[in-house]
């Protein structure tokens, strides 16, 4: 069973796999298609990469301390997830690009520089 915290994300990204599935079946227009698409592809990055973050969390609680000071509770999956999509706006990339650097982003060790720059 799914964490509760996480279930509105996963009900988003299945919403969107459903409109997906249906606009395929239904030969929709090829943009829409890419786009929900690439819609999934992000959300799904964004929602595992806050999962890694908050394992990352659990194992280091000095990383909370870092998350704290940035104004998100550690404690809190939605505040991890806050976290790490208000990081990925940053990245000056769109689509599947976004996606991918979202997948390849090793949140935590964001936060360890953080700690080195500002301390």
């Amino acid at each position: 069973m799914e964490d509760p915290s996480q279930v509105e994300y996963l009900e988003e990204i299945g919403d969107l796999r459903r409109r997906l599935r249906a606009l395929e079946e239904a030969q929709g227009a090829p943009g829409l298609i890419a786009e929900y698409a690439i819609e999934v592809q992000l959300l799904e990055a964004l929602l595992l990469a806050a999962r890694e973050l908050a394992e990352a969390l659990m194992r280091n609680p000095e990383l909370g301390e870092q998350l704290l000071v940035r104004g998100y509770d550690p404690r809190k999956f939605q505040d991890v997830y806050s976290f790490v999509y208000e990081v990925s706006m940053e990245i000056d990339l769109a689509g599947a690009q976004l996606a991918r650097a979202v997948a390849e982003t090793d949140f935590a060790q964001l936060l360890i520089r953080q700690d080195a720059i500002s301390g």
